[in-house]
């Protein structure tokens, strides 16, 4: 079908709601050319953190017929799946923002239809928690719906796989390609939500889950408990679900000085007291900013399906800084290394796993550790790959995976990136180091005399719409064709390309071999004086990041060589 014919379908079959319907019919109009190519101009992808889009009539929108068909997909794949394991049932998930447990409805209604077992939590529930279900369970899968810390317009779709991480290839575009294939909507076999509940094909998940979650999490902690109950903390879970866990969490963990931003405990798919619900914007916390006095040290901010964490410290002044997704990574990671060894659990062989566009900070510490590192593509998928990977084959063990864009994860029980331990391990750390009469601050500038100094920063540019993509295509391309010779004075020494996998050195006479990393349209340069840049478009949203890294002998002389670098290079794109 063309988008005319597929339009016309959307407006006129009576499978589609009567809202639907007029929506569909709006976009017939010539005037609206523009919005009828962008909602059914495409069909939905899997980026970095699965489905995700702005809400709204199309096969390009997310919708309750767009989550018919990627469950219609994924449920072709399950039966299609050889399971040698004996899994079975589908965990289903979903988070605070709006029309989140209707699309959870609709998702274990065609689970429901195919006769796969659903296993549906009865409130909104943390991605971390959804995902330890799942290996708790032994499922074979798990669907959450949520779009994390999008905008309240955007909702999504993830799909996990039973060793409790998202789906990586081949499986994704399986499931695209299912999708695909679908040639009516109407056809989708479905089984009413009331009519499955009644017949126990779908199985409501309650506090059980949150036990075992909370038990397991809590042999994780690295801390004295006596340390914690003089540390003062502000927690806010961004109007999302990280207060189902995390205040009970600290509360079982002896911290006795916990505070929470009521407002903001509330879900709320409008997120209506932040500008935007992504602790890795220090707008997020004002509220709690706000809310602080001078006994509190810590302010703790999950993402609205709380796999990100975000802080805020205070220094020997008692003035509050926010921290970028590498130094709570650092930070964590040096405090899980100085407890293995205290603790004498240092493993013989262990790894930490981080990704390409993560600092380099972190290399320098595994190694300097004694510890094996990985490197893999953006997205936690493909850390929870490694990690099983080098646990099978090395017969070694997983010590922590991070993220620049504050994901973390210590421990197995669960393959994805939780917020809800890092703030425990994140508070556990504030605890000791206050003990010793430290701040986190301290600490970092600690890290960076032992290891040298690192900078490291991000800056994004959005593009919306069609054309956005274009421009986002053109800047990639542009890049990948006609790279800069110098920037701000320093030669390009070497540039890495992760979509044709080469590396192309500036004293080479041809194209070195790649990283071996699946195609992904990333492109890394590096400067004569060990400055790296990052191009990398999001896979969720329409927005081009740029990563800057920088390491050297003096943190004042770093500063200085960043605008330099940034006002250059990002004036050229």
């Amino acid at each position: 079908m063309n988008i005319i014919e597929k339009v016309k379908f959307w407006a006129e079959n009576p499978c589609f709601d009567a809202e639907t319907q007029a929506e569909a019919k709006n976009l017939l109009a010539a005037e609206n050319k523009n919005a009828r190519e962008e909602c059914f101009g495409s069909l939905l992808e899997f980026g970095t953190g699965g489905l995700r889009g702005i809400m709204g009539v199309g096969t390009n929108r997310i919708n309750r017929y767009t989550v018919q068909m990627a469950t219609e997909g994924v449920a072709r794949i399950i039966k299609n799946k050889k399971n040698e394991s004996g899994a079975k049932g589908v965990v289903v998930g979903y988070d605070s923002r709006h029309f989140s447990f209707e699309f959870a409805k609709v998702t274990s209604e065609v689970l429901a239809g195919h006769g796969i077992p659903v296993y549906l939590f009865r409130s909104i529930a943390p991605t971390p928690l959804v995902s330890c279900e799942i290996l708790r369970r032994k499922a074979i899968a798990g669907i959450i719906i949520t779009a994390s810390h999008n905008p309240p317009e955007y909702n999504g779709y993830k799909v996990y796989w039973e060793n409790g991480g998202l789906i990586v290839p081949p499986e994704d575009s399986q499931i695209i390609e299912e999708v695909r294939n679908i040639n009516r909507i109407d056809k989708i076999p479905t089984i009413s939500f009331e009519h499955a509940l009644q017949n126990e094909i779908v199985e409501w998940i309650d506090n059980e889950a949150d036990e075992y979650y909370l038990k397991t999490v809590r042999k994780l902690s690295l801390g004295l408990r006596e340390n914690n109950k003089d540390l003062g903390v502000i927690f806010t879970p961004l109007h999302g679900t990280g207060g189902r866990l995390v205040p009970e969490l600290l509360q079982q963990q002896g911290f006795e000085n916990v505070k929470v931003v009521k407002e903001q405990m509330v879900p709320d798919g409008d997120f209506s007291t932040v500008g935007s619900p992504n602790p890795e914007d220090r707008d997020a916390f004002k509220m709690a900013v706000e809310q602080s006095t001078d006994d509190d040290d810590l302010i703790l901010a999950n993402d609205p399906d709380a796999d990100r964490l975000g802080v805020m410290v205070r220094d020997k002044e008692k003035q509050w800084h926010w921290l970028t997704g590498n130094q709570i990574g650092i930070l964590i990671l040096d405090s899980i290394i100085s407890a293995l060894h205290q603790q004498n659990r240092f493993p013989k062989k262990g790894v930490i796993i981080t990704t390409v566009v993560t600092s380099p900070l972190v290399p320098k510490m595994a190694r300097e550790n004694g510890l094996d590192l990985i490197e893999v593509l953006t997205g936690f998928k493909w850390i929870r790959q490694a990690a099983l990977r080098y646990e099978e084959e090395v017969d070694g063990k997983f010590v922590f995976g991070m993220e620049e864009s504050h994901g973390y994860l210590m421990g197995s029980h669960s393959g994805d990136k939780d917020g809800i331990w890092a703030s425990m391990a994140f508070a556990e750390m504030v605890a000791t180091l206050k003990k010793s009469n430290l701040t986190a601050i301290d600490r970092l500038n600690q890290i960076h005399q032992q290891y040298g100094p690192h900078l490291d920063t991000l800056r994004t540019q959005t593009y919306t719409g069609t054309e956005g993509l274009e421009k986002i295509q053109q800047i990639m391309h542009k890049l990948r064709n006609s790279p800069p010779k110098s920037v701000a004075g320093q030669t390009v020494v070497k540039i890495t390309d992760y979509l044709e996998n080469t590396i192309i050195c500036a004293d080479a006479t041809k194209n070195l071999p790649g990283p071996g990393l699946p195609k992904s349209n990333v492109i890394s340069l590096e400067l004569s004086d060990n400055t790296r840049i990052t191009a990398r478009p999001s896979g969720t949203e329409p927005k081009i990041k740029y990563y800057f890294n920088l390491h050297g002998k003096n943190s004042a002389l770093l500063q200085e060589r960043l605008v330099e670098i940034q006002a250059e290079f990002l004036s050229d794109q």
